[in-house]
């Protein structure tokens, strides 16, 4: 598979997963080797790297596979919302058990070279699950059509969207405010959209350097602490 067509595809699957409550896009990316590429990019957006050189842009921003990814994803996510609305709305049950088995599978992956390998890194793997179950006993939160609420879970939903683990739909869930997000996104209905695409903007300008400086100096363990979240993620999902 080509580099371009690799983001092209990748980006058609994170779309799903992202719209998926359980399923992190960038657990996605991680499946496609594409991640540590893609939280690099998103740290350089910065105004100073900004000019009219297309040819400098697409040397720092990479817009040959980044653009390539954005049109996927959003085009997927555009496509596939009502389906998966339909879904969670008819068929919950056999929804969220199959979303378990995924996320679960997913995480057994990415673990089966630390566990044999370097157990080392086992504990990490252990805090990460300790923390996805903390996360999980967040209480609902009726967001209704709030702005500053909104904008605060586009914040949290995006921030979970960056990090491999339990994804930005997952936390929606867990704070009562999938529905009312999933909706929108089917309808296009920008009274909810816009706040939302304002807190996801916020966390796309200050989290990826901070993320990006993390990976690069901890990978494994985070990798690590990243799968511990996931396999619990799948299990909440039907415990």
């Amino acid at each position: 598979m080509t580099e371009r067509l690799k983001f092209f595809v990748a980006g058609f699957f994170i779309g799903i997963a992202e719209l998926l409550p359980g399923i992190s896009g960038s657990t996605v990316a991680v499946g496609f080797g594409i991640y540590d590429r893609i939280i690099k990019t998103l740290s350089e957006i910065r105004p100073k790297n900004f000019s009219y050189n297309i040819k400098n842009l697409n040397k720092i921003f990479h817009l040959d596979l980044m653009l390539l990814l954005l049109i996927s994803m959003v085009s997927s996510i555009i496509f596939f919302s009502k389906a998966i609305l339909y879904l969670f709305m008819n068929f919950n049950s056999a929804f969220e058990i199959s979303l378990s088995v995924v996320m679960i599978l997913i995480s057994l992956y990415i673990i089966k070279d630390f566990i044999f390998q370097k157990q080392r890194l086992f504990l990490f793997i252990i805090i990460g699950a300790f923390f996805g179950f903390a996360i999980n006993q967040i209480p609902n939160l009726e967001t209704s059509n709030n702005f500053i609420i909104l904008v605060l879970m586009g914040l949290i939903a995006f921030s979970f969207f960056l990090v491999p683990g339990i994804s930005g739909s997952a936390i929606l869930l867990s704070l009562g405010s999938y529905k009312l997000v999933i909706e929108a996104i089917a309808e296009i209905n920008f009274t909810v959209l816009v706040p939302f695409a304002i807190g996801s903007l916020i966390a796309l300008y200050f989290l990826p350097k901070i993320i990006f400086n993390l990976v690069d100096k901890f990978n494994e363990q985070l990798m690590s602490f990243f799968s511990g979240l996931i396999f619990v993620a799948g299990l909440s999902l039907v415990f």
